[in-house]
This record gives C-alpha cells, sequence and structure tokens, in this order.
C-alpha cells in the first residue's frame, strides 16, 4: 500500500487484479491500515465478515459499506470507514470459516461471537492470545473444523 492510499482504493486495484487475472472468479475481503499515530484505524470491506471491537464499554460490529464480493458488482466501488478504537479495546479480525466451523446460520454464527466477546471478562479483553482463546472456546468447544474450511482468528489490542 503506498503510504497514505485508501483501503477501498486498495480493494478496487485488487479488484481489477482479479478481474483480469482470474476472470469468473470473486473472492472476498477486508482491507486496514493503522495510522502512524497507532489510533486511527480505516478500513473497506468487501464481502468479508466484519471486524468486531471488544472493549470495557462497547461490543461491536464495525459495519464496511459494501457486503458484496470482489467482482460480484460491476464496479466496486465504496468508501472506507474510519475508527478510532480507544486504549484497552480489542479488534478481532476472522474468516467466514470461524462462523460456519459452529454449524449455525450465519446469523446466529454472528450473534454467538458477539456473545461470546460480551461475555469475555474484562482482564481477557486485554489480553490478545487469552481473548483468541476464550472466543474459540466459546464457539467452538470441541476446537473441531470442518475439513477443508479456512479458520482464521486474528486479535489486535490497543493500548
Amino acid at each position: 500500500m503506498l503510504q497514505g492510499e485508501d483501503p477501498a482504493a486498495v480493494l478496487a486495484d485488487l479488484e481489477l487484479v482479479l478481474r483480469l487475472s482470474e476472470p469468473g472468479r470473486s473472492a472476498t475481503a477486508l482491507y486496514a491500515h493503522l495510522g502512524e499515530d497507532g489510533r486511527k484505524l480505516r478500513f473497506a470491506g468487501a464481502g468479508h465478515a466484519p471486524p468486531l471491537l471488544i472493549g470495557p464499554r462497547r461490543v461491536e460490529y464495525l459495519e464496511s459499506t459494501v457486503s458484496a464480493p470482489l467482482t460480484m458488482l460491476s464496479c466496486w466501488e465504496a468508501p472506507s470507514v474510519e475508527v478510532r478504537p480507544e486504549p484497552g479495546e480489542s479488534l478481532v479480525l476472522y474468516t467466514d470459516g470461524l462462523l460456519r466451523a459452529t454449524g449455525d446460520t450465519t446469523d446466529r454464527a454472528f450473534a454467538r461471537l458477539h456473545a461470546a466477546a460480551a461475555s469475555s471478562p474484562p482482564r481477557l479483553r486485554r489480553d490478545p492470545g487469552a481473548l483468541a482463546d476464550h472466543l474459540l472456546t466459546r464457539l467452538l468447544p470441541e476446537h473441531s473444523l470442518p475439513p477443508g474450511d479456512d479458520l482464521a482468528l486474528l486479535v489486535l489490542t490497543f493500548d
């Protein structure tokens, strides 16, 4: 990414590359950029599961403006979203494989992830590893994965 380039512009460029190199394929994507100050987070999404922000005073999904995967629209264009996480908040990024691994419908899986985050004790919310373990234990008690599916979970905590 060029310094200062908007995440939505990066996704628009990625869509063009995908159209030229893999005609007929689509992909979900989430691109985020954390500013030099470590506070301003800008992101754009294309059909990807929304980030989840967890903190002492809030647990909320950060919705992007476009929900269609890359190449599914005639022209992908949307503004980026900006958020300023507060100290002590954690940002959770994950693949849809995490949601599918629950065995629930998509809506129910999102509700379960939100409930798992909301039930996390305050001490865990400042520890990315402990928070990730808590979420996985609540969502996948048996830690079983469907064969052939991806599962990624990334937790970033802001000081």
